[in-house]
């Protein structure tokens, strides 16, 4: 008997099961990979990284409660095989067949539903204990191919993990870029694949659900690779220097007192937009460095414009910060605790923005959006109060498309047929919506 050494054993917190699979895979595991969660045992039989059996000792998982459930025989069929089975020695498929309540062909589906009902229903576990035992001798021979084992990972990642799992799997990449390796999935995902390349791991995880789960997916069965920029250094100086920016004050951005004169911010402009054009970075070719200096950028444009407009008909060494001004700056806070996915921080903020300036559309829009990331990733906060924010926000911008994509996922949450009303409503408004836009796909590919 082999006999486990620690690193086959670990818990399903250290290591999710989708990125257990995703090692699985790529070193084409042969073995037994046990797994346990409370009362519930499974062991996944792999015969170099191809599914061979799953064992499982959970009762509605047996081949006559599959048959049941499919329609194919009756509870008492079904307990009467059983105990049959038991006190004869015999599958209890053999039974079935012996007294003609089923045909051969319904074994085989009740069989090839039984094994996707058993490998499913893990990635539902986001806590348990696994044993990873590699053997040499594993004579069962596969029972999926590698793109119907690829097919079913997706779906369990996409249709049953708990959003925290997914958030833990892909967390340890976060600064790193999705590459599409090959874009021959079998599994339609619903999505335009190419979108993934447009941001870091961090970004796509404050996209809503889709976008993660799918990453995940094509990641743990090796469609997609993650690559670290080369310019490491690099974005750490900008994300400082954002930082920063961020928690300056509008006159301090430029060096200058509130007291300067109109030609003094003209000239301090001047010189910081030169040493913070995003120009100077274009040969990196990296895409998170072009994001940060467009971000670096567009603050100090976004800043010296509103402070010439504060300036207007006033004396220059007037010190007055309108409300405005002062939203904008709060809101950048905002923004930059969202990143850290620090909600509770970035709603606190987001809600005084929408006090100070109560006519900024994406002031409202934000915090909308912000309640409905916490709801979804922490379980905190309820739909009644996100529904009922929403209402007054499309009360007041009744133009918002962002709103109604946002009323879409919390009625997608909850089940509602009217989740794709709302998603037409946001493409009525605005036909390039993204969000909408694919969230219309996934409705259509999932009733057809």
């Amino acid at each position: 008997m082999r006999i486990l050494v620690m690193s086959d054993v670990f818990s399903l917190k250290e290591k999710p099961f989708p990125i257990l699979l995703r090692e699985a895979l790529e070193n084409s595991f042969t073995g037994i990979i046990f797994v346990n969660s409370e009362k519930w045992k499974k062991g996944i039989i792999l015969r170099d990284a191809r599914l061979c059996s799953i064992q499982s000792n959970r009762p509605d998982e047996l081949l006559g409660s599959i048959l049941k459930d499919m329609g194919i025989i009756t509870e008492e069929q079904n307990a009467m095989s059983l105990s049959k089975a038991r006190i004869e020695g015999k599958k209890q498929g053999e039974i079935l067949l012996d007294i003609g309540a089923v045909k051969d062909s319904d074994i085989e589906a009740a069989l090839k539903r039984q094994v996707e009902t058993r490998f499913l229903d893990i990635f539902t576990w986001s806590t348990g204990i696994v044993q990873k035992v590699p053997k040499t001798g594993i004579e069962k021979a596969p029972i999926k191919t590698r793109d119907e084992l690829n097919a079913l990972i997706m779906k369990g990642i996409i249709e049953k993990t708990p959003f925290s799992v997914i958030i833990d799997s892909l967390s340890p990449y976060a600064d790193a870029r999705p590459r599409i390796l090959k874009e021959d999935v079998s599994y339609d995902t619903g999505i335009d694949l190419k979108e993934l390349e447009n941001h870091n791991v961090s970004e796509i995880l404050l996209l809503g659900q889709d976008l993660p789960r799918v990453l995940l997916g094509l990641l743990c069965i090796g469609k997609v690779s993650m690559v670290e920029s080369k310019h490491k250094k690099l974005i750490e100086k900008l994300r400082s220097r954002l930082r920063r920016l961020r928690d300056m004050e509008p006159y301090e951005r430029f060096g200058l007192k509130p007291d300067a004169t109109d030609e003094e911010l003209n000239r301090a402009y001047i010189r910081v937009v030169k040493a913070n054009h995003p120009d100077i970075y274009s040969s990196t070719d990296d895409p998170e460095v072009m994001h940060l200096a467009n971000e670096i950028f567009t603050i100090i444009q976004s800043t010296y414009s509103s402070l010439k407009k504060s300036r207007s008909g006033k004396a220059s060494g007037q010190k007055e910060i309108t409300p405005e001004l002062r939203a904008e700056v709060l809101f950048s806070n905002a923004q930059d605790a969202l990143k850290s996915r620090d909600y509770e921080k970035a709603i606190d903020l987001l809600r005084v923005c929408v006090k100070l300036n109560p006519g900024e559309r994406v002031f409202m829009e934000s915090l909308i959006k912000t309640m409905f990331l916490k709801w979804q990733s922490t379980g905190r906060g309820n739909s009644l109060e996100i529904k009922r924010l929403i209402r007054d926000g499309i009360k007041k911008f009744p133009r918002s498309d962002a709103i109604y994509v946002v009323l879409g996922w919390v009625l997608k949450n909850e089940n509602s047929p009217r989740a794709t009303d709302a998603f037409r409503k946001a493409l009525k408004i605005n036909p390039e919506n993204l969000d909408a836009q694919r969230e219309m796909r996934l409705h259509y590919l999932r009733t057809k």
